[in-house]
């Protein structure tokens, strides 16, 4: 019951803020910042990732251990020998 109560209020109030362009505007600009600075955080975390596994696959570490550690998969690491 209050779950309903609380999306009721949630929908009301988006109900409300949309009628305003401004405030439109500004949820929009907000949400793609958001994007925006996800996006980059995946990118550095790709980074990170890609080095770590040169650096495994530097050292001779079989592929099946380099997948269990870093949770990539097989053909992801393969990706990594050949660049």
């Amino acid at each position: 019951m209050q779950e309903d109560q609380t999306l009721k209020k949630a929908m009301d109030e988006w109900d409300r803020v949309s009628q305003d362009p401004e405030v439109l505007l500004a949820y929009e600009a907000r949400r793609k910042a958001l994007l925006d600075e996800l996006s980059a955080l995946k990118r550095v975390e790709k980074r990170g990732v890609v080095k770590v596994v040169l650096r495994m696959i530097r050292k001779g570490m079989d592929n099946e251990t380099i997948a269990e550690l870093t949770e990539l998969t097989q053909e992801e690491i393969e990706q990594f020998c050949r660049e």
